[in-house]
C-alpha cells in the first residue's frame, strides 16, 4: 500500500504479480469492482484533500511516466525478483517527498496497481519489499480532477486533487459516497495545501482551505 511510505508508520503485507491467472481477491482482499483506468491520466502532480484514517498524513505526489528505455534499464539494473516484477507492466513512477517507487498494472482490473518499492543495501543488493496493491479511481473533467487511492489490505484511503485544483467538502464526500467509503469524523483528515509556494489560500466553507496558484512552480 502507497500510502506507508509517506507516513509514520510501515507495514508489510506479502502480495504476488498481478497478471491474467491470478484472481484479484488474492493480492486485494478488498477488492472492488470498478471501471478500467488509464494510466496515463494519473500523470502529473497531486496534493491530498482526504485521508483515512487520520494517522496517515496529508502528503504531496508526483506520478511520471517510465520510458521504454528506463524499462530496459530497470530490467539489467534490478532484475524481475523471483518473477514477481514485469517491468514490462510497470508504466508509472511514483514520488513523494519522502521516496520514489514504481506502479505495476496497466489498470484495466478496476484500477489496481501494485506497488514496487525496490531497496538497496550497503552492499549494493537489491530487494523487493512486499506491499499491498492499490486500486486508483478518477473521478471530474480534465484539470479538475480527484484521484482516490484505496488499500486493497487494509481500510486506508486517500483523495487526491490535481494541482492546482481544491474541492469543496461537498464534492470531497460525494466522491467517498459514490466509492462506498463512509467518512467518520472520528477516523478522517481534511487537509489543507502543503509545500506549494507563492500561493494564496482562500475560505471555501468553514474550516476547509483552498488554493490558487500564482506561480508556475508546482513544488
Amino acid at each position: 500500500m502507497a500510502l506507508i511510505a509517506f507516513g509514520l508508520f510501515l507495514i508489510t503485507i506479502v502480495s504476488g504479480t498481478i497478471d491474467e491467472y491470478v484472481v484479484p481477491t488474492a493480492i486485494c482482499p478488498f477488492y472492488k469492482n470498478g471501471p478500467s483506468l488509464d494510466t496515463n491520466e494519473l500523470v502529473g502532480s497531486w496534493m491530498t484533500v482526504y485521508t483515512q484514517p487520520k494517522r496517515v498524513k496529508c502528503f504531496n505526489i508526483h506520478i511520471r511516466t517510465i520510458t521504454d528505455l528506463e524499462r530496459e534499464q530497470y530490467i539489467v539494473k534490478y532484475g524481475n525478483f523471483s518473477n514477481r516484477v514485469n517491468w514490462n507492466t510497470c508504466f508509472l513512477e511514483l514520488v513523494s517527498s519522502q521516496r520514489k517507487h514504481y506502479l505495476q498494472g496497466d489498470g484495466t482490473l478496476s484500477g489496481m496497481l501494485e506497488n514496487i518499492f525496490i531497496f538497496e543495501s550497503t552492499k549494493g543488493n537489491y530487494s523487493l519489499q512486499d506491499q499491498s496493491a492499490d486500486q486508483w479511481f478518477l473521478y471530474g473533467r480534465r484539470g479538475n480532477e480527484l484521484l482516490l487511492m484505496r488499500d486493497c489490505a487494509d481500510e486506508i484511503v486517500a483523495l487526491f486533487a490535481r494541482i492546482a485544483y481544491w474541492p469543496t467538502p461537498t464534492e470531497v464526500y460525494a466522491v467517498l459516497h459514490r466509492s462506498g467509503i463512509p467518512a467518520t469524523a472520528q477516523v478522517r483528515q481534511l487537509c489543507t495545501p502543503i509545500n506549494v509556494p507563492a500561493r494564496q489560500c482562500f475560505r471555501t466553507k468553514p474550516n476547509f482551505v483552498g488554493y490558487q496558484l500564482i506561480s508556475k512552480n508546482l513544488y
